[in-house]
């Protein structure tokens, strides 16, 4: 019986945790930015992510982005593509074409928030995602921003 007591605690405590998700797309738009392709822009690297990834330096960013895509310890923004195996993936990407190359730079901006009903409060975060092509390889790059809490009911008529 007392097993039965915590189990049935336990199932209403993480119930009263549960938090209603809502997302709407605010605005989505492509540009062309010319991105510099050669072996001082392009390499493998992990910092920021928990494994190494294929990166590109993207100055551009700093214009064409809300949000500041610098990774702690790089110095231009960048964005990322696929993770890094062999350490071969720059030379890979390389050897299809250096240079200034235009690319479109797809930007959309994503409302998030996340309604706890228990204590009548909403987290609202706006999420920037990018994305781009270069040589055939498909680079992204995300970051969000804190938009602040506001009641509940408020937050449902927002994404109504």
């Amino acid at each position: 019986m007392k097993m039965f007591t915590l189990i049935v605690l336990a199932l209403g405590s993480v119930a009263a945790m549960a938090q209603t998700e809502l997302s709407r797309e605010v605005s989505r738009h492509t540009q062309t930015i010319n991105v510099k392709v050669d072996a001082t822009t392009v390499r493998c690297s992990a910092l920021g992510y928990s494994r190494p990834e294929l990166k590109v330096d993207v100055p551009a960013l700093d214009w064409a982005a809300t949000f500041n895509h610098r990774t702690f310890g790089e110095g231009q923004p960048c964005m990322t593509s696929i993770e890094c195996k062999t350490y071969e993936e720059p030379k890979e990407l390389l050897a299809a074409g250096t240079g200034d190359i235009n690319a479109p730079l797809t930007v959309v901006h994503t409302e998030k928030a996340w309604i706890n009903e228990a204590e009548g409060t909403c987290s609202r975060w706006l999420q920037e995602d990018l994305e781009m092509t270069l040589n055939g390889v498909v680079f992204n790059h995300q970051r969000t921003g804190n938009l602040g809490e506001t009641s509940a009911e408020a937050c449902k008529k927002l994404f109504q």
